[in-house]
């Protein structure tokens, strides 16, 4: 999934409704099938890219001009006669390589009792989860564009917050409806590979099985003040590529909240990802999955909004390969609507990254990313 799907709307609205409510782009009606309502939806992004850095490798030109992905999403629903509200989402990828065409694609059931989807899907951690990013403008800073033209090196911190490693493999999720605020949401994925067309299901070909994501928020508002706060786990098993057993097991916790008061907003998460996909040696060796956090804040007021974000990501490293693999970034995003469906950011990404490759002899890589970005919406 791309970053704009990641989680724009994330955590922040009642699954039990319409289809269109977790998704980046608002879904306008543009047809009527034959069995089912549909509705036809999208976006696309240009950005304009400059990054200045200690370690160039494979990013020297220093500029860019990007596409950032497009996309056509399809919602087709109906409410049956006994009121079960039911359909499919259809996420067809328009800038995409010859073997990559779709995103998610799901079925869904909504009833009383909450929301079933079955598919190609994000797990209902990420749905749920809030954080800094959640509040950030435009590009999101740090959630945007850096880590694709920023060397971070292969030492295995994070460069951009992540909770999941199941991305948008095939799943069952579960979401209660919202009651006093609060809302709990879980999901399995037999497989961490199974993703597209690709069945991917053996169990010793080196990704996470029996996943299970666990997660609640709650919101509630004081003085003003609306807050939203959440908890959220995943739970798997590390395949082994020769079959055998292996320690770094997904036991990944996360937590986070916003507050927003009158166009202003503060957000703050923290993610531990334990052991995550780590052999026994590594762990003996004093290795751990990593860690992050991240706080923001930000300010919209009609057309335009402003925020400030800082992450910060660590990973031990095995005795012998130097310190700490640390990525620290502080993003500062503008956005302005200049028309409807026509939104442009400005993203300007201050980045230190320390032992970036988790080498003895240690490499570090600082500078910035400046990223300039026009976004369609239908």
């Amino acid at each position: 999934m791309s970053i704009i799907g990641k989680s724009y709307w994330l955590g922040t609205t009642v699954l039990a409704g319409a289809v269109a409510a977790v998704s980046p782009v608002a879904a306008n009606p543009a047809a009527v099938g034959k069995d089912l309502a549909v509705k036809l939806s999208g976006f696309a992004q240009v950005n304009l890219a400059v990054a200045n850095q200690d370690v160039s490798a494979g990013f020297g030109r220093g500029y860019w001009v990007k596409v950032d992905g497009a996309a056509i999403q399809f919602d087709a629903s109906a409410t049956a006669d006994n009121g079960l509200h039911y359909g499919l989402r259809l996420d067809v990828l328009a800038y995409a390589d010859a073997n990559t065409n779709a995103d998610e694609v799901f079925a869904f059931l909504n009833t009383a009792w909450g929301r079933v989807e079955l598919g190609d899907q994000d797990d209902a951690g990420v749905r749920m989860h809030v954080e800094a990013d959640n509040v950030m403008v435009g590009r999101r800073g740090f959630s945007g564009d850096a880590p694709e033209i920023f060397q971070f090196g292969s030492g295995g911190a994070l460069s951009t917050p992540i909770l999941t490693q199941t991305g948008d493999a095939k799943k069952i999720i579960y979401f209660t409806p919202r009651v006093e605020g609060l809302q709990l949401g879980a999901s399995f994925t037999p497989d961490s590979g199974a993703n597209g067309a690709s069945f991917a299901e053996r169990d010793n070909d080196g990704d996470f099985e029996n996943v299970v994501s666990l997660a609640a928020n709650y919101t509630t508002k004081l003085d003003g003040v609306t807050l939203l706060v959440s908890v959220a786990g995943e739970f798997g098993d590390d395949e082994a590529a020769n079959g055998a057993e292996t320690p770094g097991d997904l036991e990944t916790l996360a937590v986070g909240g916003t507050a927003k008061f009158q166009g202003f907003s503060i957000g703050a998460g923290y993610v531990d990802l334990a052991n995550r996909g780590l052999t026994q040696a590594d762990i003996d060796g004093g290795a751990d999955g990593g860690a992050h956090w991240s706080a923001a804040a930000s300010y919209r007021k009609g057309p335009w909004g402003v925020s400030l974000g800082y992450f910060s990501s660590a990973k031990s490293q095995t005795t012998g390969r130097g310190g700490d693999t640390r990525v620290d970034v502080l993003s500062l995003d503008g956005s302005y609507n200049v028309a409807p469906g026509w939104s442009t950011a400005l993203s300007v990404n201050f980045v230190e990254a320390t032992n970036i490759n988790g080498t003895a002899t240690q490499v570090d890589n600082d500078g910035s990313v400046v990223i300039l970005s026009n976004l369609f919406r239908f």
